[in-house]
């Protein structure tokens, strides 16, 4: 082999490390960009494959979605599992056919999961409308548990949070709701009939106490909500003495509005 020749192998396996390395630069790229950004951003799609549930129609393909916007559109980091169907008494149970695919894919602003990951939609074949394929396989998959891990890892502080913070509430309840105003709790209208509510926020939480009364029987409930999470009260003797608390603050609030009109009057 010349010197020619060597010089121009040289420089083919020097390009060629070049790009292989310049391409690895850019996926750790998007990974600490999609790292980054916040968990609560990413909307998720699907669920893990549960072969002991029944379905009632069969499919092909067992959908899993993170997406986000951006300025381009919708991006999607999506898990689709080939499944077979087998049918049973009282439906069909899934099972895996073959290994993932896995894919990242812009999509048009507007898109949600449930297009992808509802059978309905994707039959119709909303799905597949205006989508463009970023990257699959191994770098895709890859970004997708990156995703995944974030995410369950930020809904789990969240959960824990949110536990401690119902914890701390319950504890003193009775004190905090005392230590509310009355215009704190806005009434909140019921489907059914006989229905009265009240929400207010209280360190933090969204707490809604409410009764519904049906043959002169009265039942009544108590939540609290944050981080979409909610917890309900199953102490149904708790539950009225905080509705009571709160309800004769509104009662006794309107009456005094009432007497300021009166003495209006006068």
């Amino acid at each position: 082999m010349s010197d020619h020749d060597r010089d121009k192998k040289g420089d083919s396996h020097e390009s060629s490390s070049s790009a292989s390395g310049g391409g690895m630069r850019l996926i750790d790229k998007i990974k600490q960009t999609l790292s980054n950004t916040p968990a609560e951003r990413w909307e998720q799609g699907g669920e893990e494959l549960d072969s002991s549930r029944k379905y009632q129609r069969p499919q092909e393909q067992w959908e899993q979605v993170f997406c986000t916007d951006t300025k381009s559109g919708v991006l999607v980091l999506r898990r689709s599992t080939p499944i077979t169907s087998n049918f049973f008494a009282g439906g069909y149970s899934f099972v895996e056919a073959s290994e993932p695919r896995y894919l990242v894919e812009l999509r048009a602003r507007g898109w949600a999961p449930k297009m992808l990951v509802d059978p309905t939609y994707r039959s119709a074949g909303g799905a597949e409308r205006s989508v463009q394929v970023l990257a699959e396989g191994t770098i895709a998959k890859e970004l997708y548990h990156e995703i995944q891990h974030n995410v369950r890892t930020h809904r789990e502080s969240l959960r824990r949070d949110f536990n401690d913070s119902v914890e701390r509430l319950i504890s003193n309840i009775h004190e905090q709701i005392h230590a509310t105003a009355a215009d704190d709790w806005k009434s909140v209208e019921g489907n059914e009939q006989g229905y009265t509510g009240y929400r207010a926020d209280v360190n933090g939480m969204t707490v809604t106490v409410s009764t519904i009364v049906r043959d002169r029987t009265a039942g009544y409930s108590m939540n609290l909500q944050k981080y979409g999470l909610r917890w309900d009260c199953r102490d149904s003797a708790l539950c009225k003495e905080i509705f009571t608390i709160v309800d004769e603050s509104a009662r006794t609030a309107s009456l005094e509005q009432l007497g300021k009109v009166l003495d209006d009057m006068l």
